[in-house]
């Protein structure tokens, strides 16, 4: 990893933490610009809990547009191929192309705690680099039956994550997942 903030001679590495609410069936929408208002009051207390903790957003373009407003007061690193590495839009916003000479790392040294707010690509983007520290799970009693599932892998892996906590957060059976990267030594599958 390129991160190179240090307390005396430790590296410190930002926290990052992918925040998603899923259906039964693992869809984060049915449509890139589907806004999620589908989610329980519960995960909607628990989201702006956890943004209040963050420093930074870092979210895919698409999902950016179903919330801009509140979003483009906050600092948000937005994941697009409109630009060719980064672009700084006024005070809070910088795009991103991932495939650019920029790393991702190196935009995150500033920052202590990052929120992974979606969509699909921007999990697997990160996923797929080892780069997510907790993944807090919101599973809402709903079905789908097609959408945009939560990873889309460009490569063929499989990750291993820990559970931490679960509980349910209403009683219509929302339940809030946390998982957490394993303690070294528990390799990923390839």
């Amino acid at each position: 990893m390129l991160f190179h903030a240090t307390i005396g001679s430790i590296p410190i590495k930002p926290n990052i933490v992918a925040l998603a609410a899923v259906t039964i069936d693992g869809k984060i929408a049915r449509h890139a610009n589907h806004f999620p208002d589908w989610t329980s009051p519960e995960d909607k207390t628990f989201f702006q809990s956890m943004l209040e903790k963050s420093d930074v957003f870092v979210i895919g373009n698409n999902t950016y547009k179903t919330a801009e407003e509140p979003l483009s007061k906050r600092n948000c690193i937005i994941f697009t191929r409109s630009v060719q590495d980064t672009e700084r839009r006024g005070d809070h916003l910088l795009l991103y192309n991932g495939a650019g000479k920029t790393s991702i790392e190196s935009l995150l040294e500033p920052y202590r705690s990052v929120a992974l707010l979606g969509g699909a690509q921007v999990y697997s983007y990160f996923l797929e680099r080892d780069l997510i520290d907790d993944l807090y799970l919101t599973i809402e009693p709903i079905i789908f039956g097609q959408g945009l599932n939560l990873f889309e892998h460009e490569t063929e892996s499989t990750t291993r994550l820990q559970l931490a906590s679960m509980r349910q957060m209403n009683p219509q059976g929302t339940v809030l997942l946390h998982y957490q990267r394993p303690p070294a030594g528990l390799p990923n599958l390839k």
